[in-house]
């Protein structure tokens, strides 16, 4: 830890410049009364900010739940939390943050933007649980249908005894059957009479 410390002091420009524009670490540096003294360009990123935010109290840029975490007790040089700020165009942005309490009172805040809190992951496993749900349902309904429509299919098969002759058909009880009486009875085809062109040759040819 000593050659870090010590590397990051001889390296203490380059830090600068890191905080400076960093895209992903807020810095923000509060006086006595939590006014805003100093920040880096990604704390006014991440809050969307039209206006300077230089001397406007902290507390106006947290909800009520964040509010009471500052100042850190006297107890307290420094302390890990989370604070949810408000953003001038979505909902709340919560940061991790680690308060360091300075001289005169100050305070300097590090804060890692969180992409998704536990209240968003619960919220996009519920959206993900009732679409689910929803296709359950579905697929459900769809399997009902089919089962619907292959009760009321009917399907000829084996070997049927139809007489050489008049081409009648005997069915299981020993009766015989008109060929369209008994495909009708046994299958969901309909029948409409016509005549072919041999038959009318052979019966109408006067006509």
């Amino acid at each position: 830890m000593d050659k870090l410390i010590l590397l990051i002091r001889q390296h203490l420009d380059e830090v600068t410049d890191f905080l400076h524009q960093t895209k992903t670490l807020a810095v923000i540096l509060l006086d006595e009364n939590l006014r805003i003294s100093a920040h880096n360009p990604y704390f006014s990123t991440l809050l969307a900010a039209k206006e300077s935010l230089l001397g406007k109290p902290m507390q106006s840029y947290l909800p009520q739940e964040s509010r009471e975490l500052l100042p850190l007790s006297e107890a307290s040089k420094w302390k890990p939390i989370r604070l949810n700020f408000k953003s001038q165009e979505s909902s709340a942005i919560p940061l991790q943050c680690h308060i360091l309490k300075i001289e005169k009172g100050g305070h300097l805040i590090f804060g890692g933007h969180l992409m998704l809190t536990n209240e968003d992951i619960l919220q996009k496993m519920t959206l993900v649980s009732n679409e689910m749900a929803n296709l359950a349902r579905a697929l459900q309904q769809k399997n009902k249908e089919l089962t619907e429509a292959f009760s009321k299919i009917k399907i000829l098969s084996g070997i049927i005894p139809i007489c050489m002759h008049c081409k009648e058909i005997r069915d299981d009880k020993g009766y015989w059957n008109q060929l369209e009486e008994f495909i009708s009875r046994h299958s969901e085809a309909h029948f409409s009479h016509s005549i072919c062109d041999n038959c009318r040759e052979k019966y109408y040819s006067d006509l």
